[in-house]
C-alpha cells in the first residue's frame, strides 16, 4: 500500500479528523492525542499493509510504523489537520465527562502498560536465577545427592531466598526509575523497612513504637510488595515540593536529608502497614477463590490469558504472582501461563505442518520454538493472529492445561520464564501433573489448529508488508549491498541493558529488531559505525545510520523523548552526511531530559536484523564510546 492511501486508511481508522486532537511522529511511530480513542479501531490498523503494531501509552494512541513514518505522516499532514498546540483549548472545551474519562482511561493504561511492567521487568533476571537454585535444591534433595541439614542446602537456600528477602529494595530502585526519583533515596527507605533492628524488636515481643507520639506497628516488610512502590510513589510528591524550596547552594546535603526525613517516617507509620494488610488480603484472598472456584477461574484465565497478553492486561497479575510467591511460597498463575505460551507454540506449528508457503513454514517453525522456550510474541503477532484460527486453537488448548492445572492445584514454587526452561520450578509431588497440562495443552492447541485450517498465504509470507523491520533508506537499497560480517561499536558511554528493559514494546519485543539498550553515563551519542546518516530526525532524539558493510543502525536516545521537540538536544550531522566510528552524531542535556520526566535508556537497535543470521551482544556491563558492542553474522 503506498503511502498516500495508507495515511487515508489510518486517519479514518482513528476516527476521521474530528477525534484528533492533535498529531506527531518519532523515527517508528505516528503518535495520535485523540479525542476518544474507543472510536479508533484498532485491529482494522493492525490489518493494514505498512502499519506494524498499535499500542497505546499513557493515553496517546501510536500507529507503529517503522522507517517509512515520515513519508506517511507527510501525506496525513495534506490531508489532516493538526490542532497542535491547541489540544489544551479543546480539552478545556470539552469539560465534560467524556474527556475526564479519556483521563482515567490513560492513567489505567499508562499503569498496566508502562509502570507496571517498568517496576518488574527489571528484577525477572533476579527472580528467575533465583527460582532455578530454588529448582536445583528441589532436584539435589529428590535424588539424595546431599540433605537439607548440610552447610552446602543452607548457603544454596540463601542464595535463594535473598532475592526475595530483599524484594522491597529491588522494587525500591526500579520504582524509583518509574516514579523518576532519586533511586539510592528509594533503596535507602527500602532498607530502613528491613532494618534489622525491627526484626529484633519483634523477636523481643516489641508490637509498636513511637515517632514524635505517633505510632508504629511493628510488621515484617520481608518480601513485601505493595508497601514499598506506594512509598516511592510518594516519595516522587515529596522530592518534587523539596526541590522547590530548597536553595540550590544547600541542595546537595539539605535536599536529600529532608526526602528521607519526611518519607521514612511516612512508611512507617503509614503507608508500611496499610501495604501490608492489603498485600497479605490481596493474596490471602486470591488464594481463597482459586482454592474454592478454582477450575472455573483457572480454564477462565487459561482461555484468555493471550487476550490479555495483547491487550497488555496481563502485566495486572504481575504483583499477584510475586505477592503469591513471597507470602505463600507458591503461585498458581505461573503455570498458567506457560501452558498459555505452550498452546500458541502448539498452534502455530500446526501452521508450520499444513503451510505450503516456503516463508510461512520458516517463520512459524521458527516460532514454535520461541514460545516453547517462553516467548510467545513471534507465534502471536507473526502467525496465529493474522490467520485467526490458529489463535483461537491456541486459546482453546491453554484452556484444556488449565483445566488441568486447576483442578489438581498445580502450583510454581518460584518465579522464572514461562516456558519449558522452567519446568524445574515445579518439581515436587505434582510435577507429572504440570508435565501433564504442558503435553495437553501443545497437543490440543495443534490438533484443534490443524482440523480448523486456515487460509494459507499463497503469493506472500505473512509478514509481506516487512512490518517486523525498518525499511532500507532511499539512498541505497540494502538489497544492492552485499552485506559483511560486521562489529557495531558503543555510540555512547554508559551501562548496557537488554532490549526487554525497556519499556516501550516497540523495543523490548524486538519488534523494530535486535539489539541493545544504554543508560547513558554522559550525554554524547558518537558513530558507531563508517558509513553515512540514513535519516537525522528533525526532532534531534534519533538517528539511522547505514554502514558500509550494509548494518542500518537505529539509534533512539531516550524513551517518548520525541515530545521534548528538540529540546534538550544539539545534532551535529544532516542526513547523508558520512561519518566514521568515533564522530560525534548529536549531544543531549541528560539530566535535563530526566528532570522533564522522560527515561533516557537508549536503545541501539540493528533496523535490518533479518538480514542477518546472528546478532550477538559481546560488551560487558558498562562500555566506553567505540566499545565493541555488537557482532553482526550474515
Amino acid at each position: 500500500m503506498d503511502q498516500q492511501k495508507l495515511a487515508k486508511e489510518i486517519l479514518k481508522l482513528v476516527g476521521g479528523e474530528d477525534n484528533i486532537q492533535d498529531y506527531t511522529h518519532c523515527m517508528t511511530r505516528l503518535r495520535f492525542n485523540l479525542r476518544d480513542n474507543g472510536a479508533a479501531d484498532r485491529i482494522k490498523l493492525k490489518e493494514l499493509p505498512g502499519v506494524m503494531d498499535v499500542n497505546i501509552n499513557g493515553g496517546q494512541f501510536q500507529v507503529i510504523i517503522g522507517n517509512d513514518v515520515s513519508k506517511v505522516y507527510g501525506e496525513l499532514s495534506k490531508i489532516a489537520k493538526n490542532n497542535a498546540g491547541s489540544a489544551k483549548e479543546n480539552a478545556e472545551q470539552q469539560g465534560n465527562n467524556k474527556g475526564q474519562k479519556l483521563g482515567i482511561k490513560a492513567s489505567i493504561g499508562k499503569f498496566f502498560a508502562d509502570i507496571l511492567p517498568g517496576i518488574f521487568n527489571p528484577l525477572v533476571p533476579a527472580i528467575a536465577g533465583a527460582g532455578m537454585i530454588k529448582a536445583l535444591l528441589a532436584i539435589i534433595v529428590m535424588f539424595n545427592a546431599t540433605a537439607a541439614t548440610t552447610d552446602l542446602y543452607k548457603i544454596l537456600n540463601i542464595i535463594s531466598d535473598a532475592v526475595f528477602y530483599f524484594l522491597p529494595m529491588l522494587l525500591a530502585f526500579s520504582s524509583a526509575k518509574k516514579f523518576n526519583v532519586n533511586p539510592y533515596l528509594a533503596v535507602v527507605i527500602g532498607g530502613v523497612l528491613l532494618h534489622p533492628n525491627f526484626a529484633k524488636f519483634m523477636a523481643d515481643g516489641i508490637t509498636s513504637m513511637s515517632f514524635l507520639g505517633l505510632p508504629v506497628k511493628l510488621v515484617s516488610y520481608s518480601s513485601s510488595v505493595i508497601p514499598i512502590i506506594a512509598t516511592v510513589w510518594i516519595m516522587s510528591y515529596v522530592e518534587r515540593f523539596v526541590r522547590k524550596i530548597v536553595p540550590n547552594v544547600l541542595k546537595t546535603i539539605l535536599e536529600p536529608m529532608l526526602i528521607l526525613l519526611i518519607v521514612a517516617p511516612i512508611a512507617l507509620i503509614v503507608i508500611g502497614p496499610l501495604g501490608i494488610y492489603a498485600g497479605n488480603a490481596i493474596a490471602d484472598g486470591y488464594m481463597y477463590f482459586y482454592e474454592h472456584f478454582g477450575v472455573i477461574a483457572g480454564t477462565l484465565l487459561g482461555a484468555t490469558f493471550s487476550l490479555m497478553v495483547i491487550t497488555g492486561l496481563h502485566y495486572g497479575l504481575i504483583p499477584l504472582v510475586f505477592q503469591a510467591i513471597a507470602q505463600n511460597g507458591f503461585d498458581y498463575i505461573m503455570p498458567i501461563m506457560t501452558v498459555a505460551n505452550i498452546a500458541q507454540a502448539g498452534a502455530v506449528f500446526a501452521v508450520f505442518l499444513r503451510t505450503k508457503n516456503g516463508s510461512l513454514k520458516s517463520l512459524s517453525g521458527a516460532s514454535t520454538i520461541s514460545a516453547l522456550m517462553g516467548i510467545s510474541e513471534p507465534a502471536i503477532y507473526g502467525v496465529n493472529l493474522k490467520l485467526k484460527k490458529p489463535f483461537i486453537a491456541g486459546l482453546i488448548g491453554s484452556a484444556a492445561g488449565a483445566f488441568i492445572l486447576s483442578i489438581f492445584q498445580v502450583a510454581a514454587y518460584a518465579l522464572g520464564k514461562v516456558g519449558l526452561p522452567s519446568l524445574p520450578l515445579y518439581i515436587g509431588h505434582k510435577f507429572s501433573l504440570m508435565v501433564l497440562a504442558v503435553v495437553v495443552s501443545f497437543a490440543v492447541a495443534a490438533i484443534v489448529a490443524y482440523v480448523l485450517g486456515f487460509k494459507d498465504v499463497t503469493e506472500a509470507p505473512v509478514e509481506e508488508n516487512n512490518t517486523d523491520l525498518p525499511e532500507p533508506s532511499a539512498s541505497e537499497p540494502v538489497s544492492a549491498k552485499k552485506l559483511q560480517n560486521e562489529q557495531i561499536y558503543a555510540p555512547i558511554a554508559g551501562e548496557v541493558k537488554s532490549l526487554s528493559e525497556v519499556s516501550d514494546p516497540a523495543f523490548s519485543q524486538e519488534t523494530m529488531g535486535k539489539g541493545v539498550a544504554i543508560l547513558p553515563s554522559e550525554g554524547r551519542v558518537v558513530s558507531p559505525i563508517n558509513g553515512v546518516v540514513s535519516v537525522a530526525f528533525k526532532k534531534k532524539h534519533a538517528v539511522l545510520l547505514t554502514s558500509d558493510d550494509g548494518a542500518e543502525v537505529l539509534i533512539h536516545v531516550g524513551i517518548d523523548t520525541v515530545k521534548l521537540g528538540g529540546k534538550h538536544f544539539t545534532l551535529h550531522v544532516n542526513q547523508g552526511d558520512r561519518v566514521n566510528v568515533g564522530d560525534l552524531i548529536l549531544e543531549f542535556d541528560r539530566d535535563s531530559i530526566i528532570q522533564e520526566g522522560f527515561e533516557i535508556i537508549t536503545p541501539v537497535i540493528i533496523s535490518n536484523t533479518g538480514d542477518y543470521t546472528d546478532i550477538t551482544a559481546v560488551s560487558p556491563s558498562t562500555v566506553k564510546e567505540k566499545d565493541t558492542l555488537l557482532k553482526l553474522n550474515v
